[in-house]
């Protein structure tokens, strides 16, 4: 009798349990992120993109390769400098969205310098800042200003940016998304929402993109 008091108890349980388990499984999907501007009609399920992300590149080609850099990182601008040359070699092939994260910290944090690209971009003098801070070498915010200047920034818009929200959404964006995917260190890549160990030169990217003139 006892025996039979447990299994009456026992088996409806493990039904339960079981159901509560289908459903959660029937009700998961990984989550798709479509970009918020309607021309956009790349869908990711893992890495969303947003408008505010500094996008480089046709949006249409076939190839996204998302990278979240740091400009006070030296392997970080290695690697900015060889996207520059894959769109300049392949410019209908690949895009590139790139999350700047704020991870440096010494000598100097890499937050307004971060602040200041994402504004040059709103320029579309992207190409020049970077260039120009690459030569400076320093994140301090006398070279920010110094380099604004020498690459001719609109100093009103510039100034109204760097106090705006988008900069600032932009920003939390990017820890926030950092946070989840547990990236910890910078250069962190995508490639077609696959991470990926960056190459080290333009051969390797060539490579894992299959790219062929």
């Amino acid at each position: 009798m006892r025996i039979r008091t447990s299994l009456f108890l026992f088996v409806p349980a493990i039904a339960v349990a079981v159901f509560a388990l289908f459903v959660s499984f029937i009700q998961y999907q990984p989550k798709k992120i479509l970009y918020n501007d309607p021309n956009r009609l790349e869908i990711l399920n893992i890495v969303p993109i947003f408008n505010e992300d500094i996008i480089l590149g046709n949006l249409k080609a076939p190839k996204t390769i998302i990278a979240f850099e740091d400009l006070g990182c030296a392997r970080c601008q290695d690697q900015m400098e060889m996207f520059e040359e894959l769109l300049t070699k392949f410019p209908d092939k690949i895009k590139i969205i790139l999350k700047t994260l704020n991870v440096t910290t010494f000598p100097e944090s890499s937050a307004e310098s971060h602040q200041y690209l994402f504004c040059a971009y709103k320029q579309n003098k992207y190409k020049e800042f970077k260039d120009a801070l690459f030569v400076e070498k320093l994140l301090d915010t006398n070279s920010l200003k110094y380099v604004s200047e020498i690459i001719e920034l609109d100093a009103q818009k510039l100034e109204e940016c760097l106090a705006g929200a988008e900069v600032a959404n932009y920003t939390q964006k990017n820890e926030e998304m950092a946070k989840n995917l547990m990236i910890e260190s910078t250069p962190t890549i995508f490639v077609d929402n696959k991470i990926i160990q960056e190459p080290l030169n333009i051969t390797g990217w060539e490579t894992i993109l299959s790219l062929t003139k």
